[in-house]
């Protein structure tokens, strides 16, 4: 199955640890028949991007129908502008006796600053609240931290880390330290969009570089394909992570990754790259919004957030310190309260193996 976001293809291991009860795996990527291709290609992007968009989604709906032989439903990926038709499909499951869970991944961030997805999200409310076999699971922290209006019914979700990626591990095991004379690498690294912006993060990891007393070095990761020209006239390490084969070695590399978000956009909402490199054991810095906070304290610290790039150069010293003393010890301990096995005990309580029964989960 392909995935928008490859950080979230635990998941599909969920079924591995519950038993007596099966789950069906349905995509927002599903393919397109070249005459939706076509026709969307040959009119303005903006418009053939929605005609594609809404292609996919009642076509998740329609393969929904199909599950006859399964317990849940897990949908992946849903935009609020496109669910006029899904979701009573989506209902006619529910009203089958099938639980339908919907993943979502700022679907209310969105709502806030944009009037037709508030809209969906209004839409998707209601449908909550008429059918209870409808259910959204929410990553990290409750919504009570939004205004009301864009919260989610209780009796309707289910809040649960973000998952790891299980097969990247951290470089170093439990108990081993990064030898004293191998200088700290400091990464940036995804892709450069207007929510995203790096220039501000660049130029005081390069001031902190030139004034520290720790040796350090400054690496950048980012598709090539999009990759600013700017960024050549640094004087920094590149790397291409156009693959996801690339993506992780680079962050395996690194030893703390330097993120900022624009408020509007990720206030309530998780860090797929954050996930993936504390996966990878690196210790993270970035911006204090509560989900984010949330993903980089729970269940175990493994990094600091700041609300002013001033605090940056600071909490790169702290970093280092936890790095020479601590190695990557909390993070084996921050991946075990968001593997697969940790989230199957919130999602299915009920169906959990007792063989697989793990600590805490979430708000525990």
């Amino acid at each position: 199955m392909k995935l928008m976001h490859d950080g979230l293809k635990d998941f599909l291991l969920l079924e591995e640890y519950i038993e007596s009860q099966k789950i069906g795996f349905i995509s927002l990527e599903v393919p397109l028949p070249k005459w939706i291709l076509n026709f969307s290609q040959s009119i303005k992007y903006s418009i053939g991007l929605q005609i594609r968009r809404e292609y996919r989604h009642i076509s998740m709906g329609l393969n929904a129908l199909k599950f006859s032989d399964v317990d849940t439903i897990f949908i992946f990926e849903l935009y609020n502008q496109h669910l006029l038709f899904v979701m009573p499909l989506f209902a006619i499951m529910a009203l089958r006796g099938k639980e339908v869970l919907i993943c979502l991944h700022g679907n209310q961030q969105f709502a806030m600053t944009n009037k037709i997805k508030f809209w969906g999200l209004l839409y998707l409310k209601a449908y909550l609240n008429l059918f209870k076999k409808l259910k959204v699971a929410t990553f990290e922290v409750d919504d009570d931290v939004l205004p009301e209006k864009f919260r989610l019914p209780d009796t309707s979700k289910y809040i649960i880390p973000h998952p790891i990626i299980s097969e990247a591990k951290p470089k170093f095991s439990p108990g081993e330290r990064l030898p004293s004379n191998v200088p700290i690498k400091i990464g940036v690294v995804g892709m450069i969009r207007p929510d995203k912006p790096i220039a501000q993060v660049i130029e005081k990891l390069q001031e902190y570089i030139k004034s520290s007393e720790h040796q350090c070095e400054l690496v950048i990761g980012t598709p090539f394909g999009q990759k600013p020209d700017y960024l050549d006239e640094l004087n920094v390490t590149l790397y291409d992570t156009t693959t996801q084969e690339e993506y992780v070695q680079i962050l395996t590399e690194i030893d703390i990754l330097v993120i900022h978000y624009e408020k509007e956009r990720y206030y309530y909402r998780t860090s797929g790259v954050i996930s993936d490199a504390a996966s990878c054991g690196c210790y993270i810095i970035a911006s204090d919004y509560p989900v984010i906070k949330h993903q980089v304290n729970w269940p175990e610290k493994i990094g600091s957030t700041f609300s002013d790039f001033d605090e940056i150069s600071p909490l790169i010293d702290e970093g280092i310190v936890h790095i020479r003393e601590k190695g990557q010890d909390n993070h084996w301990l921050w991946r075990e309260g968001r593997s697969a096995k940790a989230i199957a005990k919130i999602l299915f309580p009920d169906n959990y193996k007792p063989e697989n029964k793990v600590g805490r989960g979430v708000g525990e």
